[in-house]
């Protein structure tokens, strides 16, 4: 799957290849979207992760890398294999019967980038992900987190820090139809419903990000 560096500027730059320290620094749930392989189309939960590079563009703003997954931990899913490989260990039984996603927000990572070109464009693809070596620090939280959940009541407020191509894709999504359709007779209980979300890192080993 290729991964587009996000830049607002008109020129394209990508960041670097090779090693790559990164925190995670959005996690945004798509609903369900659909897509088309081998002329079938097919409807699937989708999750989008980006990570704040340490590379600086030449606006000064840190680079940033997004990938989009579908939302499973099946063991042959692109998704399970990423949090593997970044966690530098596989999933317990107990943690595949719910993993708390949120718990990736502001985790450190190493990735691995490289360039590949895809017709007239170049794009910057994640070729690997592993823990950040000990020693090696993750750059600073320069852009503010988001965590975008369809499942809150309450993410309507956050629809606005998303960039307008995802605004889009997730109002497009039966899930925020679902959601806003709800909300629109009872916004007063809706907004009581909605909590603080945690960190995700109470629990966390001191050797694992999350």
């Amino acid at each position: 799957m290729l991964t587009i560096a996000e830049n607002s500027t008109a020129t394209f730059e990508l960041p670097p290849s090779g090693p790559q320290p990164a925190r995670c620094s959005r996690i945004v749930d798509l609903g369900t979207q659909q897509s088309d392989f081998n002329g079938e189309t097919k409807s699937a939960r989708k999750l989008l992760l980006t990570w704040q590079l340490a590379e600086l563009r030449s606006d000064g703003e840190p680079f940033t890398v997004s990938r989009r997954f579908t939302a499973s931990l099946h063991k042959k899913s692109a998704l399970r294999t990423l949090l593997e490989s970044w966690r530098g260990r596989p999933f317990s039984p107990t943690e595949l019967t719910g993993f708390d996603v949120e718990k990736l927000i502001n985790a450190p990572a190493l990735l691995n980038l490289v360039h590949v070109q895809r017709g007239e464009r170049e794009y910057a693809n994640i070729l690997g992900i592993s823990p950040l070596p000990r020693g090696m620090q993750p750059p600073p939280p320069v852009i503010a987190p988001v965590i975008f959940n369809l499942s809150d009541p309450t993410c309507g407020e956050d629809l606005p820090l998303l960039p307008q191509r995802l605004r889009e894709q997730i109002e497009a999504s039966p899930e925020w139809r679902e959601l806003t359709r709800r909300a629109a007779p009872a916004a007063a209980p809706a907004a009581q419903a909605g909590a603080a979300a945690s960190s995700g890192f109470d629990d966390m080993d001191s050797d694992i990000p999350f």
